[in-house]
Order: structure tokens, then C-alpha cells, then sequence
């Protein structure tokens, strides 16, 4: 079987952006026609706003954000737009959703009906049709990153929105992996997501957390682990020196992501005798409020407790790409999957007959099922890895606040005072790990101080 000859999974999860945004390309341009992304006439995909017709639009390559995209657990809600007639989710209101957010009369050119073309995410799009995509992944629950981070490195969710709050991380795939006596760690290219859970501050400090830049080389001499985890430069952290968000956050360039993808996928193929037993798993945390056509399925989620709340769904698509030896070069894979999918699958591998949790197991017993990774996978090998597209990407200029503007954002506030508190509570670690940050805090402290 395939996962027996699987030995290195690697996890690169990035940040808000849907399916049909990213890879609805792949059937509109006639790439992938098996894969369910956007089709002629785009006019079915139409959302109806204040007697307005908006529909999906191919992003000109000049085109910058203007900013975020909603996608806080209401506005979801607003954009999977469940019927009042048959129950059913319709996926209409995501112009609705931007127009209350913005508090202004959206262009016929709605910002959250965008696509990308093939040529503007070449990296992705490559991954894509080289490997296997997967295009029925959807976020765990239809709400922001926060809940769906904690889903997918914990199973479970005890908070439901985004906030300046302390996120519980019962469940955490660190404890697990240590337990199970599986090798482990992750490189960062920039403060850690991680470091928003106190509990976890003695795994981000340690010495499984290295920087980024060690991927490449590590990989290349075989100094390998059973479990990688990747980590993009976040948007919303603190950021010094040449230091570029990466993690494809709207409304940040695309471009940025698209070299870190290469980077990682080139540090997964550097070693031929590593690359023939490792599954790299792409995939995005949630869909970041940009349009979709295919409705979530109605899931009974568990309840969180901070305070008790219930979804009666999964979140919207996100872009899934499994890239290995081990699946079938070109292939489509149609299971149903969320974040859950990535912790079933590492069960299956190294803890055989024992779920990953209680949660996790609850998930894939529902009508409709939660499905393993091990369902993409071919018992079929294809060794050698083809080269990444090696011309030039087109990065736009990044909009954002100086840095003596205080973060306005949930995400941006939780990430500063992670940051603040680590230095305050553990200053000889940190200075040891994130030397950079004493940097960071001198110049936002003297820049705000007037």
C-alpha cells in the first residue's frame, strides 16, 4: 500500500483563499477539465446585489486589493447564503457580505468574485496539474483562521471566531506526535502561528523549531524527520528588515507565496532518496471570504465552549494539493476532505487502528464522512519529480500601515501580543530564537510614542 512507503509528510498550510479564486483557472482554461472549478457561462455563478449582477472575472495582472476580504463566522454565514425556501446553502451572498463590510456600493468587478489565471499563480497551478488536487477540501468550519488553525493542528476547536483571546490547544499534533514517538519539526519563516497558544510556547521556543532558511539544506543532506510542518512569513506578525509576508493573506501580492511554494517544493525534491517517500500536503486554512461555487455539506461540527457555539456546516473550498511520488501524476481526487483529513491520515500511519482523537474519529463516522488522505494516494509510484516553472513571478506592491500604526485586526493584535508577552515572560529564549523581535519592538515603541 502507498502509505507504507510514505515516510516524510510535509504540511504547508497558507492563509485565506478559495478554491475557485485559486484554482478555479484549472477547468476555465481548460488545464484540468475533471477538476470542478469555474466553467463557461460564468453569468451561473451570479450573485445578486440591491438588483445588481455580479459574477466571477478573471483578476487583471495590474489589479491590487484594495483590502481584506470578510470572512468572520457571520459574514460566512452571509456568503453561503442558506435558503429560506429549501434549507439549501446557495453561495450568493459573498457581495452582499463585502458590500455590509465595506459600507460601499461594490464595482460590477466585486473583489471577492475574482480569479486568478494560470499564469498568475504558476506555481500553484503547476502543482496542481503535475500532481493531485483536491477539490472537494473544505474548511472544518465555515468561520476564520483562528478556529480552523486549531482544527487542523488540534481536531477540535474550543473558539469559534477570531479574536484577541487565549487559544486552548487541546489535542495539539505536537503532544500527539511526541507521544507516538513520531520525529518532528517545523521551520518558520517568520514568528510562528503557533506562538497565539501559550500552552505551546515551550515547543516554539525549543530546538524542533528552526528558521526556514535550514529547510532547503536539511532536506538536501537527509537530516529529515517523519513529520515537517512549514510555515509562511504571516501577514498580520511582526516583521523586520527584508523580511516578506508570504502567506498569501488578502490583500497581500500573491507573488510572495508563490516563491515560497517553489522554495518548499524544491527543498522537498533536493534529495532523490527522500523525495521517493514523501507526501507534501498544500492547503489553506479557510477561503478568506472569496467566492466559491460549490456548496459546503451540512455538518453537525462540535459545539465550542468560549462561548458554546454549533455550525451546521463545513467552511467553504479551500486549494488542496497532495504532491508526491505516490499519487497519480495529473489526477483529481473528489473525496470528501477538510483539515481533519491531514490528522486521519497521519493515525493511519503511524498509530494504526488508534484514531488521532475522539473528535477527529466523530468527524469521519458523520453523514457525510470526513475521508483520509489515504484516499488520493496510488499504490502506483511515479519517482522522479519534475522541476518547478523557473521564470520570474510578478509580485504587486503590498498595501498595509506603517508600523506606527497599531494593527486594527484581530489577527495583527493577537500576533503583537503574542510577541510582547513571549519577550516579557521568556526574554532569554526568545532573544535566542527571535533575535529579530527586539528590533521589531524598539522601532514600534519609538514609533508610536508620539
Amino acid at each position: 500500500m502507498a502509505i507504507e512507503n510514505i515516510k516524510t509528510i510535509i504540511l504547508l498550510m497558507f492563509e485565506n483563499r478559495s478554491f475557485d479564486h485559486m484554482l478555479g483557472h484549472l477547468s476555465y482554461e481548460g488545464l484540468q477539465p475533471n477538476a470542478d472549478g469555474l466553467r463557461e457561462p460564468l453569468q451561473q455563478y451570479e450573485n445578486i446585489y440591491q438588483g445588481g449582477s455580479y459574477i466571477p472575472f478573471s483578476i487583471p495582472s495590474d489589479t491590487q486589493l484594495s483590502s481584506d476580504i470578510p470572512h468572520e463566522f457571520n459574514q460566512v454565514a452571509t456568503q453561503l447564503a442558506r435558503s429560506s425556501v429549501n434549507g439549501k446553502l446557495t453561495m450568493s451572498g459573498f457581495v452582499e457580505a463585502y458590500a455590509d463590510f465595506t459600507q460601499e456600493n461594490p464595482n460590477v468587478q466585486a473583489e471577492p468574485m475574482g480569479f486568478f489565471k494560470s499564469t498568475q499563480v504558476p506555481i500553484t497551478s503547476f502543482l496542481a496539474r503535475q500532481y493531485c488536487v483536491c477539490d472537494r477540501w473544505f474548511s472544518s468550519l465555515p468561520t476564520s483562521t483562528q478556529p480552523n488553525r486549531t482544527m487542523a493542528f488540534c481536531g477540535e476547536s474550543a473558539i469559534y471566531k477570531t479574536g484577541l483571546q487565549v487559544i486552548p490547544a487541546t489535542g495539539n499534533l505536537f503532544d500527539w506526535l511526541n507521544q507516538a514517538g513520531i520525529s518532528w519539526r517545523v521551520y518558520h519563516d517568520g514568528f510562528s502561528f503557533f506562538g497565539l497558544y501559550p500552552s505551546l510556547w515551550s515547543y516554539v521556543l525549543g530546538s524542533k523549531f528552526r528558521d526556514y532558511e535550514r529547510l532547503y539544506s536539511d532536506m538536501q543532506q537527509g537530516d529529515v524527520p517523519q513529520v515537517i510542518i512549514v510555515e509562511p512569513s504571516y501577514q498580520d506578525a511582526p516583521h523586520i528588515g527584508p523580511d516578506h509576508p508570504n502567506d498569501n493573506h488578502a490583500p497581500l501580492a500573491i507573488g510572495w507565496g508563490e516563491d515560497f511554494l517553489r522554495r518548499t517544493y524544491e527543498a522537498a525534491i533536493a534529495n532523490p532518496a527522500v523525495w521517493k517517500e514523501t507526501l507534501m500536503v498544500v492547503y489553506y486554512d479557510e477561503h478568506g471570504g472569496f467566492y466559491d461555487h460549490v456548496a459546503p455539506p451540512d455538518f453537525q461540527s462540535q459545539t465550542t465552549h468560549t462561548p458554546p457555539f454549533t455550525f451546521d456546516s463545513l467552511g467553504p473550498r479551500i486549494p488542496g494539493i497532495l504532491i508526491s511520488p505516490w499519487v497519480k501524476s495529473g489526477s483529481v481526487c473528489h473525496s470528501l476532505f477538510d483539515h481533519t483529513s491531514v490528522l486521519q491520515f497521519l493515525a493511519e500511519k503511524f498509530t494504526p487502528g488508534k484514531p488521532y482523537s475522539a473528535a477527529v474519529e466523530a468527524r469521519r463516522k458523520q453523514t457525510p464522512g470526513i475521508a483520509s488522505l489515504s484516499a488520493a494516494l496510488s499504490d502506483t509510484s511515479s519517482l522522479q519529480p519534475t522541476p518547478p516553472p523557473a521564470g520570474p513571478i510578478f509580485v504587486q506592491s503590498a498595501l498595509g500601515d506603517t508600523i506606527a500604526t497599531p494593527p486594527d485586526s484581530a489577527m495583527g493584535q493577537s500576533f503583537e501580543q503574542a510577541a510582547r508577552q513571549m519577550m516579557t515572560l521568556k526574554p532569554k529564549k526568545v532573544r535566542d530564537k527571535y533575535p529579530e523581535l527586539y528590533q521589531w519592538k524598539a522601532a514600534v515603541d519609538q514609533a508610536r510614542s508620539g
